[in-house]
């Protein structure tokens, strides 16, 4: 009997939605998950939101690293809600830690520093930060009309869902750099 090496096929065309009816996701000691999908075991799986600023439920990609340190993809949910309970808890508190991000609720003051970068004195749900943002017209950015997303140089990522219900002070600071 001779053995068969089984060989990953991967393509990159094709979405593949999960059954979460089979979905078995286990949280290892070190924070990591491990899924157990139709069979097969996959070890530091990696969810990711395809649409984070839309929807935090829906559209979860699952993947995780190959021997050759490549990043494939096992599949999507379509929605976390067809998870069971557990499942559910247990992958968006996942997300919840991988995505964290900051609301701003107050804007007091942006200075330019003339060189590329601004710095935003605001209040957020984490407390009061001065937030640096370099390249701020890449970084400081409305995703729709009320949307504020801002990406500060250290890789932190803050937002404001609805900018328009801040105060009228934050709007003012606000509107010659939105």
């Amino acid at each position: 009997m001779t053995d068969e090496i089984k060989e990953e096929v991967y393509e990159v065309d094709k979405l593949t939605l999960l059954d979460c009816k089979k979905i078995a996701l286990k949280q290892e000691k070190s924070g990591f998950l491990t899924l157990e999908y139709d069979g097969r075991t996959y070890s530091r799986v990696d969810p990711t939101r395809l649409i984070p600023f839309l929807s935090k439920t829906t559209y979860i990609s699952l993947s995780y690293e190959n021997e050759e340190k490549e990043f494939r993809e096992i599949g999507v949910i379509k929605d976390m809600k067809e998870l069971s309970g557990e499942q559910y808890k247990l992958l968006d508190n996942f997300l919840e830690y991988k995505y964290y991000m900051p609301e701003i609720t107050k804007v007091y003051s942006i200075k330019d520093n003339m060189r590329g970068a601004i710095f935003v004195k605001a209040d957020t749900t984490s407390g009061e930060k001065t937030i640096c943002v370099r390249d701020w017209y890449q970084n400081f950015r409305m995703l729709s009309e009320k949307y504020l997303y801002v990406n500060d140089a250290d890789g932190n990522k803050y937002f404001c869902s609805d900018i328009e219900k801040l105060d009228r002070k934050s709007r003012n600071v606000l509107e010659m750099f939105t």
